[in-house]
């Protein structure tokens, strides 16, 4: 059994949760509806390529996987029926919350500590995920990826979402899944736990010295 670690809210004046992998666990829904919409052109994709746009916006992220597919597959023709498919998913299907994410943030609202959404995805789409799984109500803010310019790893989202929080982000604390999202939030200046999901913290990642657990259920927040 995982060893608790004890986070100590006191400590930090807000909370900064990215959404998919993290809050939701959408980033397997992604890679599936990626990988069925390949499968209508017979073929299979491999994971090592899609994981490179992890974390990204999805811009970056197409052309990440438009440089990696294109040799063996029209990706745009690929992307088309890719979005058809998610899109469906998140319209008619259940969205799932990751382990632990209720008691958490149950816990800092009734706390009074801000709460803040930053996440790669488009605002539209993030707002609807938020609202049908029901923690949306939760967040004093949210912050999307069509608000900034740069990308995860960079640091621009959580900048911006400390600024909007009138917060110091050394005093912010930053929950991501993927390694691009901790090089962005540690690039911040905030103290960062890392909750792995589809990834395996890299080497350079692992170097940060960050706090890394396998659930947010391994948290204790007092």
């Amino acid at each position: 059994m995982p060893v608790k670690i004890k986070i100590d809210t006191e400590k930090y004046k807000a909370f900064i949760f990215d959404m998919d992998g993290l809050l939701l666990d959408t980033e397997r829904i992604c890679w599936e509806c990626f990988r069925k919409a390949c499968g209508e052109f017979n073929y299979d994709p491999d994971f090592s390529i899609y994981r490179k746009c992890i974390g990204l916006k999805a811009g970056e992220g197409n052309k990440i996987l438009k440089e990696g597919f294109d040799p063996f597959i029209q990706f745009d023709q690929v992307k088309i029926k890719w979005n058809e498919i998610y899109r469906n998913h998140i319209e008619n299907e259940y969205i799932p919350l990751k382990n632990g994410v209720l008691d958490i943030l149950e816990f800092i609202y009734k706390k009074n500590i801000p709460l803040a959404v930053a996440t790669s995805t488009e605002r539209k789409v993030a707002v609807k995920k938020l609202s049908k799984t029901g923690i949306i109500d939760f967040f004093n803010i949210i912050v999307t990826g069509d608000q900034v310019t740069n990308s995860k790893p960079d640091p621009e989202i959580y900048l911006l979402t400390a600024k909007l929080l009138q917060t110091d982000p050394d005093e912010c604390t930053a929950f991501e899944d993927s390694n691009n999202g901790v090089k962005s939030a540690f690039a911040a200046g905030m103290n960062v736990i890392q909750v792995t999901d589809l990834l395996e913290p890299t080497d350079e990642v692992i170097r940060l010295n960050h706090t890394i657990v396998s659930s947010l259920s391994e948290l204790i927040l007092k």
